[in-house]
Parts: C-alpha cells; structure tokens; sequence
C-alpha cells in the first residue's frame, strides 16, 4: 500500500505530519522477500528456549499491544534486536545534527512486517530502558514508507490506572516524529523515509493483528503470502 492510498481527514491541519486520516486496512499480502526474513529469523531463535520476539504474546488479556524496547527516547545510539543472539547490539549512532529518538522505539514481539522485520511500536512517555518488555494502549498509527517499501508505525502510550491511555498524540507529537522520521535516514546513501500522515487506533490495532497473523500463518508460504481477509 502506498503513502497516497488514504480516505479521509479528520481534523483541519494542512501539514501532513499533523494530518489524522481513516487509513485503508493494511495489504494482506506479505512479500517474498518477507516471508524469506521470518524463515530466517525462526531459524536464528531456534537455539533459544524462550525468544523474546518468537515467545511473548503480541497482547495481554487486557487487550493492550506489548512492546519490546530498542531504542529509548532521546537515544543517538541506534540499538537492533539481533535474533540470533536475543537481545539487542548497536548498530551505530546517529548524527548529532540529527538529535535523540524523539519517543521510546521498539516493536511488537510475534510479529514480521513488509521489510520482514518485526512490526515497530512506539511508545509515549519518559524514556524506558534498552531490553524492557512494556505493554500499553494503542493511540494512533504512525503511516510512512522507506526504502523497503510500507514500513507503518503502531503507537502506544502506558495505560492510566482506569486502563486508558496515559497520554495521546498531541498536535506537537506529530510534528515532531514527522520531522524526526522523515529525515532519519538522509545520512545513509541509497535510503530514504517518507511520512504519509496518521491513522487512528483502529489502524494501529488492524496492523498489529494482521502482521501477528503472518507471523503464524506465513513461516511455511513458498514465495509470497497472501490472507484472507
């Protein structure tokens, strides 16, 4: 699904970074190139008997998304979970000019998405520690696509005690995770980002369910692997 393929806004802002729109329900289809990656990744975890992205459930009982963290907020150091060896590695560190993640980055354990690497989550709130296992309430859904293709963000933010969301995506939010995601990768040669907007809870919860479906559905697929609906 392209960046282009949204229906309509829901609020009265221009900038796209601070558009909310009703997106269209994630492509059912996972590539080849995908399912290739979820092969390997179940191979690399093999040696472990409890994997953090193969063993821990996508959501809780109470229906909140669980989210591993990679990369706190306001880290330059970009951490990446390695399969093989369960736990994360920096992978480099991000120009200074650049700044820190603007939110806590992660993603969705049970979970492979259209690059074939986990589906990401990002979480609001104070930053949280490399390796921690959190869970929280989907607000919204973060749309952009990269290099690889569609590469959408589920968003999450803790729960407050009567099981709501403890924070929402403010106007500011998504300017300033527009700003810093639209031009993170400008550093590297042959990589781009581009932001589409922001779907709503829904979306979030329609991509975490069906990305969890392809994890347990696609691992045997020769080739791509389409769902049903």
């Amino acid at each position: 699904m392209s960046i282009g393929r949204f229906r309509s806004v829901m609020i009265g802002v221009f900038s796209v970074a601070a558009v909310v729109v009703a997106a269209d329900a994630p492509p059912p289809s996972l590539p080849h190139s995908a399912v290739e990656s979820l092969k390997s990744s179940l191979s690399d975890s093999a040696a472990h008997r409890n994997h953090l992205w193969r063993d821990v459930a996508p959501r809780g009982r109470n229906g909140a998304v669980t989210a591993y963290i990679e990369i706190p907020k306001g880290e330059r150091r970009k951490f990446e979970f390695r399969m093989r060896d369960n736990r994360v590695a920096i992978d480099r560190v991000m120009p200074e000019d650049l700044g820190g993640y603007p939110i806590n980055y992660g993603f969705v354990p049970q979970t492979v998405s259209y690059d074939g690497d986990p589906f990401d989550a990002l979480v609001l709130g104070p930053a949280l520690t490399v390796g921690e296992t959190t869970q929280g309430v989907i607000v919204g859904l973060f749309i952009m696509d990269d290099e690889k293709g569609h590469d959408a963000k589920v968003v999450l933010s803790p729960s407050a005690p009567g099981g709501g969301p403890r924070y929402e995506v403010t106007a500011a939010d998504r300017q300033r995770l527009s700003d810093f995601f639209g031009r993170y990768k400008a550093h590297e040669p042959g990589k781009f980002s581009r932001v589409g907007g922001w779907g709503t809870a829904a979306d979030g919860l329609a991509y975490v369910m069906l990305t969890h479906r392809f994890f347990t559905e696609c691992r045997d697929a020769a080739g791509g692997c389409t769902l049903s609906r």
